[in-house]
């Protein structure tokens, strides 16, 4: 076990006491060293106070609290060890027994560190009552711990595949970056009691220490980075495959035949189910505007390939109908036109027995058959009975046949778009 984690250990054991021969030797001996006018914590504590001040730091990782895509936010648990040298609290008496102190830390020397890139409050650490390590030769190991709200900038363009970059900086105040430096200890991000997060793998962590220039004066800073990758499964099982697979199968309307009379009905159940599986998974989208996810367009597209098949099924049972319809207004006519006709032929049937009575007396008249008539009654027989209509279902079977390959070849053609977007991000 590495030298952090014994610190961290005996920290827990040995919280609240000091390590002496008994109580009040403990006790004076404190109040001697922290108490006896010599120590003063607004002084960093070297005898040589132009002399820099070289403070150590790791971070233990905890866990991961949150990460929300809509506020920009990154939230986690972590402890910081820090550790630099006390030489005001040091002593090598071989007279005392105390070999190890741990005072509060409001009571010592302690570099006071800000959270830059923090959502609430900045100053962390200030009403902390971590316990302190304090050893015989003034090395002095400090570990608070707190939860780190930070802004977060995150590109959602790849979700539910993503990898975000989050990091957390720290900036030690009231003392410039030549009086304190922070160094990075060889552990740097430590996971050993990280608590693994449902939602999100780690795939790489840092501790890097550096400088940054304010008004006046450098001030020396810490920067954690995480790079995080979010875990699809969940969304592609409960999201983005039930979504596909309803689109997928709305194509399937154009295999229906017009004349079941559930073509419509199945394209509207279809499109329907899926509207509302979508507005149910929509809280589970990210809603940033920065950046529009390429699920979000894949999923908006399926939608629009859904609301157009169902048109086009309306279209195709449109015209499947309207060569019924003409046919009936054939035959109607056809019908009319017969009528029409018979009536003529009896009002002339009418009138030339009216006629021939009156010159009946003079001479008797052959009868002649009516040509005309009989030209005009096989017409309109024929005209019902084989109408001649244009043949609008052969136009909504090829109609059919041609959207279903179409649809089919836009619907691989976008999820494969949509894939190949994943791969290349």
């Amino acid at each position: 076990m590495n030298q952090v984690y014994i610190r961290l250990l005996v920290i827990i054991s040995l919280t609240g006491f000091t390590v002496a021969g008994n109580y009040s030797e403990s006790l004076a001996f404190l109040n001697r060293k922290l108490e006896s006018g010599s120590y003063n914590t607004q002084l960093r504590p070297l005898m040589d106070q132009n002399q820099l001040m070289n403070v150590s730091v790791a971070f233990e990782l905890v866990s991961i609290v949150e990460v929300n895509d809509v506020t920009q936010s990154f939230i986690c648990n972590g402890f910081l060890f820090v550790n630099w040298k006390d030489e005001i609290l040091a002593w090598k008496d071989s007279g005392d027994n105390v070999d190890v102190l741990h005072p509060l830390p409001e009571n010592i020397w302690r570099p006071r560190m800000i959270l830059m890139n923090t959502l609430e409050d900045r100053d962390l650490f200030d009403d902390d009552k971590a316990p302190v390590f304090i050893s015989r030769d003034g090395d002095v190991t400090w570990v608070p711990g707190s939860l780190f709200p930070t802004s977060c900038k995150l590109n959602m363009a790849s979700y539910p595949f993503d990898v975000q970059t989050c990091y957390i900086q720290l900036v030690a105040m009231t003392f410039s970056a030549m009086e304190l430096q922070f160094q990075a200890m060889p552990e740097g991000v430590l996971t050993s009691y990280y608590t693994v997060n449902g939602e999100w793998d780690i795939m790489s962590k840092q501790l890097v220490t550096f400088n940054i220039d304010t008004i006046g004066a450098q001030l020396a800073a810490i920067k954690i980075t995480l790079v995080l990758k979010r875990r699809p499964t969940f969304f592609l099982l409960n999201v983005l495959l039930p979504v596909v697979f309803l689109a997928f199968l709305n194509i399937f309307v154009f295999l229906i035949p017009a004349e079941s009379g559930e073509k419509i009905s199945y394209g509207i159940t279809v499109l329907l189910s899926l509207s509302v599986y979508m507005s149910t998974v929509s809280g589970m989208l990210p809603r940033s505007s920065l950046t529009l996810p390429n699920v979000i367009i894949y999923l908006f597209i399926l939608l629009v390939l859904s609301m157009i098949t169902v048109i086009g099924s309306i279209i195709i049972v449109l015209l499947h109908n309207m060569e019924e319809k003409e046919e009936t207004q054939q035959k109607i006519r056809a019908n009319f036109t017969a009528a029409v006709a018979k009536t003529s032929l009896l009002r002339q049937a009418v009138s030339s027995l009216s006629t021939s009575n009156k010159i009946s007396n003079f001479a008797p008249i052959p009868h002649v058959p009516n040509v005309q008539s009989d030209v005009i009654s096989d017409e309109v027989n024929k005209e019902i009975k084989n109408p001649k209509v244009n043949k609008y279902k052969v136009i909504g079977k090829h109609i059919n046949q041609i959207c279903f390959v179409i649809f089919i070849i836009i619907y691989i053609a976008v999820t494969l778009g949509f894939i190949l977007s994943i791969a290349l991000d």
